[in-house]
Order: structure tokens, then sequence, then C-alpha cells
């Protein structure tokens, strides 16, 4: 215990006395992190909230399982307090309702219902330093634009069977619908407030909220780059 302790101290320690500044002119960084809770996480919280129930005559029951969303990001710092790079994200999941149910007749009836989703993100980003050379801390405003590539499907099942082929029809034609509104607005876009604390001259962590898929994401940062030339280190406003 007391060595995961010291370890902890001398991470901390290393936090807040590295010199080397984070984002130097002319640095590239890499970033890679997970976000939550998304639009879709919500949505799945608050449909199983309503929608699960179960009395005498019918039960019904809602899960939404999901991975990410799952950031990347490339930046480098052009030569003053701005950066500009790319950013991409990915999310997929699943919405899943069944149902089972009595009857007029007192005929027992299920159905299950699927809804599937995959959205990959790819934009152009700004961010904007706050702090000059910063060493210990730093903190920036960043915003993306860029494309948004999104594809659902609906999917039916009756008491384990596939529906009529005339019901199949219409789920077809309503997922040709939802896919068809995704390609005609492919527009993704990000805006957040972040913060990078080093743990070394060249990787630390960060935590960025606002909107990219997610309220909030964190993550790791890692320097790849380093700044060459005569007085490259002085920072300027672009």
């Amino acid at each position: 215990m007391q060595k995961y302790l010291l370890l902890v101290i001398v991470s901390i320690a290393a936090c807040f006395n590295s010199q080397a500044q984070i984002n130097p002119k002319g640095s590239s960084c890499f970033q890679i992190g997970y976000g939550y809770p998304s639009a879709m996480q919500l949505m799945g919280q608050m449909f199983k909230f309503t929608v699960n129930v179960d009395d005498a005559t019918s039960s019904t029951s809602f899960k939404y399982k999901g991975i990410g969303p799952v950031h990347f990001r490339y930046d480098y710092m052009l030569g003053g307090r701005v950066g500009l790079g790319l950013s991409a994200n990915y999310e997929m999941g699943k919405f899943q309702f069944t149902e089972d149910y009595i009857d007029a007749d007192y005929n027992q009836f299920s159905s299950k219902t699927n809804f599937n989703f995959s959205s990959v993100n790819a934009m152009a980003r700004l961010n904007f330093h706050f702090i000059k050379m910063a060493e210990k801390v730093d903190i920036y405003y960043g915003f993306g634009v860029g494309y948004a590539h999104t594809r659902v499907k609906l999917e039916e099942t009756l008491g384990g069977n596939m529906v009529d082929p005339i019901e199949q029809e219409s789920i077809d034609e309503f997922n040709d619908y939802l896919n068809g509104i995704f390609k005609m607005f492919p527009v993704a876009f990000e805006e957040v407030f972040g913060l990078k604390a080093p743990i070394g001259p060249n990787a630390g962590i960060y935590f960025e909220v606002g909107y990219s898929k997610a309220i909030a994401q964190i993550g790791f940062f890692a320097k790849i780059g380093e700044p060459r030339g005569f007085n490259s280190n002085r920072w300027k406003w672009y």
C-alpha cells in the first residue's frame, strides 16, 4: 500500500513541477480520450426510466448498450496561442425494446425491437490557449467543424420470428428515410473548454467539457514534435 501511495505522490509532484512548456510554438500533440455521457447515452437512460413497466397483462423493458464516444485528436501550434489540427470521434450503440403482452383473446405475444446506430465524425479544429508559456496547466477553448457519417438500422422480431414481408417493407422504408436525412446533413461540430496537466515533460492528462458527442471527456496527451529554430519557444499572438 505504501508503494502505491508513493507512486501517486511522485506522479502528482511530477505534474506540478514539470518545467517544460506544454504546448510550445511549433510543437505537435496527439490526444486520445473517452467521452461521457453522450446524447445517445442520455436518451437511453431516459427511455429506461420511462419505458420499463411490469403488470398483470403486459411487461416491457428497455436496454441500451454502446461503445464510445472515443476521441482522437492531432494539434499543431502555429506560432502563437493558436493550434490547428484534426479531431475525430467514433460511437456505436443499440437500443433494445422488448414487450410481452396478452391480447383480448388471452393470446400471449412477444416482440423485440432493436435500433442500431454508428457514427464517425472527422473535423478540422482550432484551439485558442489562454496561458502564455504554460508549464503547470494549459487552459484552452476548442472549436471544430467537419463531416459526419451516421448510419442507423431498425430491426423487429415477433415471437422469435421475423415480421411479415409487408411490415418489413415499411421498416426498410423507415431505415432508408432516416439514413437519407443523415446523408443530406452530414455536418459535425464540437465546441469545448479544456484543460491539460502534464505528468512529465512530454505527456499528461486532459479534460474537456462542452459538446463533442459527449458532455465531458478525459484522456491522455503526448507531444510528438518539438519546436526548432532561433527563438522558437517565444509566444506571440497570431
